[in-house]
């Protein structure tokens, strides 16, 4: 009698694979404490062009701020957010200029405009701002330009960016934007499971990322036993829906 093989069903769309480290986040409304004086004291500092306390105003006008009594001090208001972020970010601030960036990228809070987007990106980019260079990496994914994605992520992951590996290695796995090398980015899965700059959502991924190439064999010996090991490793919360979904059918 002939042996059937099992069906596994894939645990990543191919097409756009980098889904898989989205998260669903719950978003806290008024998470800013501080007194009547020290907004007001915030607030002269922002007028009088301090970016940094611009930069401050902004943030407090988009998530909104409650005295420590839990008395509501700045109401929610996108467009004074927006205004205050600007101002900050034409300042000098490039906290601001990555979050304008973003926003501009994402048409979230503001209409959606790319050339500005990237402009302000690169800016907080070569000022320094750790975050910038793998924001305007995803904001090129997101409008379809995966070349220069790569190019942004190799660059993001070169200074230090240890999630930028995980985003790196998963365009070369699925060759997203650059031919595929599945050992190259098995390199950077490994590496990313060993950084010092992750968030602990982003070490799950890149054990399930290495722990996916084990279990296809590819760029590394197929090694069922390891990836079992790896997946669990990824899904240790029990909040990683790919590595989930790939236990769940190798225990069937």
């Amino acid at each position: 009698m002939t042996k059937t093989r099992p069906v596994f069903k894939p645990a990543v769309d191919p097409e756009f694979p980098w889904r898989l480290t989205l998260r669903n986040f719950t978003w806290q409304a008024y998470p800013y404490r501080t007194s009547i004086a020290g907004w007001n004291a915030l607030l002269s500092r922002a007028r009088a062009g301090d970016p940094e306390a611009e930069w401050s105003v902004a943030a407090y006008y988009e998530d909104g701020c409650k005295d420590r009594k839990g008395k509501i001090l700045v109401r929610r208001s996108v467009r004074k957010s927006i205004a205050w972020l600007r101002r900050a970010a034409k300042h000098g601030s490039v906290s601001a200029q990555n979050n304008l960036g973003v926003a501009l990228g994402s048409g979230t809070l503001t209409a959606k405009d790319i050339p500005a987007a990237v402009a302000w990106l690169r800016s907080a980019s070569d000022g320094g701002d750790a975050a910038a260079a793998l924001n305007l990496a995803i904001t090129y994914r997101e409008n379809k330009n995966l070349k220069m994605a790569v190019k942004w992520f190799r660059r993001a992951a070169d200074s230090g960016d240890d999630e930028a590996l995980i985003q790196l290695g998963i365009h070369y796995y699925w060759g997203k934007g650059v031919r595929k090398d599945a050992a190259a980015a098995v390199r950077f899965f490994r590496k990313a499971t060993k950084g010092k700059n992750l968030s602990g959502c982003g070490r799950d991924d890149a054990f399930f990322c290495l722990g996916l190439a084990y279990f296809e064999g590819k760029g590394v010996k197929q090694s069922i036993r390891t990836a079992a090991k790896l997946l669990r490793r990824a899904n240790v919360d029990d909040d990683n829906p790919a590595a989930s979904k790939l236990l769940s059918q190798l225990g069937n």
